[in-house]
């Protein structure tokens, strides 16, 4: 999404989170990357903002964990020179000295990014797993007059789903391999076997089958609700 800065009367941006996820971006900001950014995101669950501006270069959490499954209602604004977070109608954190006035940006737009950053991870100011498995609603993003574009992306995101519990996500650092070395080769027959790895993913649960030939290697198939995907070797994601 991009704003045109200098038809913003509205400072604050709202939304409601739901979350198992303890670590990810949630939202990213910038006028001019890498100098003038602001994320923030979850860590160990609790909300963390990172920024960057020639007023202040800061990383800090505050707040609650937010990372249960219930929907949390989670305001950013900025108020003079000061940025203050609530979570649930509670202030939770206020930055004084940290934002300077509209008019001295130097580039008029604004770009907010959900879920994910607009400039390399390694430009963070402390290291940050970007990918966070969550759902928003209710969201209301500083001025909807001075909105210029909605992307592609966002506008296109499915609707969230009606229940959610722990292992509807791979935790950040999730990873599973597979080796086919050690299975007793077959002589002329087609071989399969399968693996049921209780897979619960946002798809649903499923199971994991591999198959494979003398003749051609095995490749893995993956089943959730009656729909598959094939997996090709190294079997690692």
């Amino acid at each position: 999404m991009t704003f045109d800065f200098t038809k913003i009367r509205k400072t604050s941006s709202s939304f409601e989170l739901r979350t198992w996820d303890p670590e990810g971006v949630i939202f990213y900001g910038d006028t001019k990357p890498q100098e003038d950014w602001f994320v923030l995101g979850l860590r160990d669950g609790r909300p963390e903002i990172q920024m960057h501006n020639h007023l202040a270069q800061l990383t800090v959490g505050a707040g609650p964990r937010l990372d249960d499954g219930k929907w949390h209602q989670v305001e950013v604004k900025v108020l003079g020179d000061s940025l203050l977070l609530s979570v649930d109608g509670e202030e939770v954190l206020c930055l004084r000295q940290v934002s300077g006035p509209l008019g001295s940006k130097v580039q008029p737009v604004v770009r907010i990014a959900l879920g994910g950053l607009l400039f390399p991870v390694s430009s963070l100011r402390l290291p940050l797993v970007p990918t966070l498995d969550g759902c928003l609603r209710r969201e209301n993003w500083l001025d909807q007059q001075a909105q210029t574009s909605v992307s592609a992306l966002t506008s296109s995101l499915r609707s969230c789903a009606a229940e959610s519990q722990p292992g509807t996500f791979f935790p950040p650092g999730t990873r599973a391999e597979f080796s086919l070395q050690d299975i007793p080769q077959p002589h002329a027959e087609p071989w399969a076997f399968s693996l049921d790895l209780g897979l619960q993913l946002a798809a649903g649960s499923g199971h994991l089958l591999a198959l494979g030939t003398p003749e051609n290697p095995p490749w893995l198939s993956l089943q959730l609700q009656g729909q598959e995907r094939l997996l090709r070797p190294p079997f690692a994601w």
